[in-house]
């Protein structure tokens, strides 16, 4: 089987693919958030499908209240540790990583305090959701006939179990 050739993008076309302006991806290359995977003869800059993984990365942590600096670390982290075309490098050593230890425990740190406010924010407004559910929604998502959209897809979440609308023991009808 020959080897597949990856998807090459112009900044033009990643910003069609990715919904994010040209102007703003050409400010993340000049802050070497993004970097291009292969060069044109002509000196064109090509971009791999992994940038459209990046940019979202870059957006989502951006929305996640993370600094420009702190994103710009966290994508030397990435570019030291996969491939341009986004596979995992195997073979990656400490010292090619152009951060200090104190970077990287300032990191650490900052995705921990983000991930203890998006559990804090998941649990209040899956209460908010269950209570809303339980005073509000349609009888038969109420019964736990059919799923709700925070449901998850799941039939009979609407019945007790978690992140559905009844109430773990414990837990009253309120919304906060």
């Amino acid at each position: 089987m020959p080897p597949t050739i990856p998807s090459l993008y112009t900044l033009s076309d990643l910003a069609r693919a990715s919904g994010v302006s040209r102007r703003i991806l050409q400010h993340y290359a000049q802050l070497g958030l993004l970097e291009p995977g292969a060069l044109t003869q002509g000196g064109r800059k090509l971009y791999t499908e992994f940038a459209l993984y990046l940019i979202q990365d870059i957006q989502d942590l951006n929305q996640l209240g993370f600094t420009l600096e702190e994103i710009r670390n966290i994508m030397a982290l990435k570019k030291a540790i996969f491939h341009p075309d986004g596979t995992y490098r195997q073979d990656w050593r400490r010292e090619e990583i152009p951060l200090s230890d104190e970077d990287l425990w300032a990191m650490w740190r900052k995705t921990g305090e983000v991930l203890s406010s998006i559990e804090r924010q998941e649990r209040m407004i899956r209460r908010f959701y269950r209570f809303l559910t339980k005073h509000f929604a349609p009888k038969e998502v109420r019964d736990g006939l059919f799923s709700g959209p925070g449901d998850g897809g799941v039939k009979g979440a609407g019945t007790g179990f978690p992140g559905g609308a009844g109430h773990p023991p414990g837990e009253g009808g309120d919304a906060g």
